[in-house]
């Protein structure tokens, strides 16, 4: 059998904690791939950026704006 050292344990399983994605990275991965997935949401986001370069927006400064 072979024999492991400890130490080379560590470093091995800090070197792999290095490289993962932490839970927010993920989450924001997951809701970025449900976007783009979505052709609703893409054309929307697309007029939308349509609107803007157009001039057609109006921007919000407070509740009264709405």
């Amino acid at each position: 059998m072979e024999s492991i050292n400890l130490i080379d344990v560590y470093k091995k399983l800090k070197e792999i904690e290095k490289n993962m994605a932490t839970k927010e990275e993920l989450a924001q991965a997951m809701e970025t791939v449900c976007i783009l997935s979505n052709e609703e949401t893409i054309q929307q986001i697309e007029s939308s950026e349509s609107d803007i370069k157009r001039g057609k927006f109006k921007q919000i400064m407070s509740v009264k704006d709405l």
